[in-house]
């Protein structure tokens, strides 16, 4: 009797302690992984017997902000889009919350100081999204090179105003950097005429995932929510839009939603919902195309972006941004021809981004096509006012039509909340909603995710629940305290990499199909996992295993787990530039398997597909096999070439030489590119060097010196 109780009594002390130890900021794991989340087909359900006061046609940024602000002041909301959440503009923006510099650029280089009003409302939003998702929002150092003397009290007092301006919201101030400060952050940038650099400090969102909290938040206030739900038809009732007439995409069922008020937030499309009212009204979108490329991390830092404003108005603004262990490098501009399809990166595009950044590093920086891992094109939602002038509108617009059709035009992420909130005000004013509700809320509403959050949190992961650091760090800098939930669903077997170069677990694949509406394979490749954007050769080598888990949770047959494989790859050609920008090496025959590649993975099993490429319609043949690691043998050939750095090192006769092969993997799907390596740890093995391979050399005396340039450049 007495060792029974014992022993209850230390389950129970046991309990309660590993209740305290996985507790974050004053939330246990028990409570963090109790979470339900409604299925699709029940907001499909709902909004077929449902009339909902608020309607929201659009599942960008602002309608997903819309959608949140009308839900939190106790309306009855329905969100809708045509594609999946965060699938326009809103997912392909520069990743920077001020939205590139550009009021700080047109403000310096025009003197036109009418954006310091906007560049105020600006400052304060950034410090909002700082505060109610931290783990998504972060702050930003931005690094702006001084090559001219003249400038320099220019931009000192440019960004003085810039601090001033933000006041109370500013989250630090900013700094004079010297020359060799930074060149110790940017080794690759040209250090000739070189006189130092101003850091100041922006914020960085994770764009995609930001559109998420909001839809999740919204739907744990209430809010019926849809994504993939095309909307062909819109019905005046009583002189107003009233009913909305919608397919789904993924069953091609039809049926009507009926609401009080309805909302475009569209973006780039608002023409397109405003002319199914009224054909002959006068379009006010003016969308542009802004293309973005991916490129290895040692180009760039990553703790410092880079902003270079344009000369001119026709010159392209440098912008460097660190991202998901890689550098985004953009951004040009361009004119929409056909603005009901997706765009497409032009080679053009591409190599206008690089001659820029070339013209802005060191001579020796071989910087090509061939380091460029991903890039994409997305349409800027610009408008004009709809009067006989049609200025151009900078910031945004809000339209209520003569059926009170709601079309929120314009904006980016530094305003999407404002917005949303002046569009709810106005649909309970012209709409006859509730005049007796409470004010917006959004502003300190904490978004999902974000719930006690802590810095902490990646450590807990890791102890808890036995996943490496840079997983754990991966899973709280997208999830935040979601990752309870994701983790304590985990199998072991859950818990492998997609991919060995990227923190990408099979567990977050399971998660985005239960508790965050991913219906297709682009869903989770481009918006839940970030890899399509970063990694377009990745991305492709991850879809097998991708549809494999997808398929058992949405049970589709062969024909379907077809579509969509054809699907994604037709995303990743069109969209991200996989086989026009992003080109892959011709592929080796290679028939017999090796005992080290058939027992090499890479941190579990990585399925491979082996067959043509599926955009022209054909079957694919499913093979799975662990994937290889590459040999401890390999090295990469890097970016720089550093003969011109050792001239002056090679006097003497006395020589030692270091023979860098180029690797050649290869992929059962596509070959991946000759790039840096830096993602592998073949670059810092000491293995035989093998013949046939021209040498890199330097002096023996002066090796110090070279050893300590190689590590300042890439950081390897």
């Amino acid at each position: 009797m007495l060792c029974e109780l014992c022993t209850s009594l230390a389950r129970s002390v046991s309990s309660t302690t590993l209740l305290r130890k996985s507790s974050c900021c004053g939330l246990t794991r028990q409570a963090c992984t109790q979470k339900k989340t409604p299925t699709r087909q029940e907001h499909l359900c709902a909004m077929k017997r449902e009339e909902y006061d608020v309607l929201v046609i659009g599942g960008g940024s602002v309608g997903c902000g819309c959608a949140l602000d009308a839900a939190s002041r106790g309306l009855k909301t329905a969100l809708i889009d045509a594609d999946d959440f965060a699938s326009g503009a809103s997912s392909k923006s520069s990743k920077l919350i001020d939205g590139s510099g550009s009021y700080i650029n047109d403000a310096m280089r025009d003197k036109n100081f009418e954006q310091l009003h906007i560049m105020k409302q600006v400052l304060s939003e950034r410090a909002t999204m700082l505060k109610i998702a931290p783990h998504l929002n972060r702050v930003q150092p931005m690094l702006m090179p001084i090559y001219s003397v003249l400038r320099l009290p220019f931009y000192w007092l440019g960004f003085k105003a810039y601090d001033w301006l933000a006041g109370a919201s500013n989250v630090r101030s900013s700094h004079f950097l010297s020359k060799e400060e930074t060149l110790d952050e940017f080794p690759l940038l040209r250090a000739k005429g070189l006189r130092g650099a101003m850091v100041y400090y922006d914020g960085q969102v994770d764009d995609a995932r930001m559109c998420l909290a909001l839809v999740m938040s919204a739907v744990n206030l209430g809010a019926n929510v849809a994504n993939h739900m095309e909307l062909h038809e819109l019905i005046r009732k009583d002189g107003c839009c009233r009913c909305a007439g919608v397919r789904d995409v993924l069953t091609d069922e039809k049926f009507y939603i009926e609401a009080k008020s309805v909302i475009n937030a569209t973006g780039a499309q608002t023409d397109t919902i405003r002319q199914l009212v009224d054909s002959q009204t006068m379009p006010i979108s003016v969308p542009t195309l802004g293309t973005t490329v991916a490129l290895p991390s040692y180009f760039g830092s990553l703790q410092y972006g880079l902003l270079s404003p344009a000369a001119s108005k026709h010159d392209p603004t440098l912008l460097m941004v660190p991202f998901e262990n890689h550098v985004l490098l953009g951004t040009s501009d361009g004119i929409v021809d056909n603005i009901k399809e997706s765009p497409m990166s032009q080679e053009y595009d591409v190599e206008l981004l690089l001659d820029t950044a070339r013209d802005h590093m060191d001579e020796c920086v071989q910087l090509g096509p061939g380091h460029v891992l991903s890039a994409w094109t997305g349409m800027r939602p610009a408008v004009v006012c709809p009067t006989e002038a049609r200025p151009l509108v900078r910031n945004y617009l809000l339209e209520v039509s003569e059926c009170r059709l709601i079309t929120l035009g314009g904006g980016r992420w530094s305003t999407y909340r404002v917005m949303a909130e002046e569009a709810v005000d106005t649909a309970i004013e012209v709409c006859d909603l509730n005049r007796e509700l409470p004010p917006s809320s959004t502003k300190d509403l904490v978004l999902d995710g974000a719930e006690d959050w802590c810095s902490m949190l990646p450590l807990i992961f890791c102890q808890a629940y036995n996943v490496p650091m840079d997983v754990a760090q991966h899973i709280s800098d997208s999830y935040g305290s979601n990752g309870h939930t994701l983790l304590s669903e985990a199998t072991w077997e859950s818990k492998r990499r997609l991919h060995c170069h990227f923190p990408y677990i099979e567990a977050e694949v399971h998660y985005a199909a239960r508790h965050e509406y991913a219906c297709t394979l682009v869903d989770i490749i481009s918006r839940r996992l970030r890899v399509a954007f970063v990694d377009a050769l990745a991305a492709l080598q991850m879809l097998p295993r991708i549809l494999a888990i997808m398929s058992a949770h949405h049970k589709w047959e062969k024909k379907e787990q077809t579509k969509q494989l054809v699907r994604a790859q037709h995303f990743l050609v069109r969209q991200m530039g996989l086989g026009s920008v992003v080109r892959a090496k011709q592929k080796t025959n290679t028939n017999t398997k090796t005992k080290d590649s058939a027992s090499a993975d890479c941190d579990g099993h990585q399925p491979k597909l082996e067959s043509t490429f599926l955009c022209k319609g054909l079957a694919p043949k499913m093979v799975y096999y662990q994937c290889p690691k590459p040999k401890k043998s390999e090295k990469y050939q890097f970016a720089v070439n550093f003969n011109h750095k050792c001239k002056s090192l090679a006097k003497k006769q006395s020589t030692a030489t270091v023979k860098v092969p180029i690797s050649e993997p290869s992929f059962g799907f596509l070959p991946l590119p000759v790039t840096s390596g830096i993602t592998t740890g073949a670059a810092t093995s000491r293995a035989k060097p093998k013949p046939g391979l021209l040498p890199i050399t330097w002096t023996t005396g002066k090796r110090d010196l070279a050893s300590s340039v190689w590590r300042n450049k890439f950081m390897c």
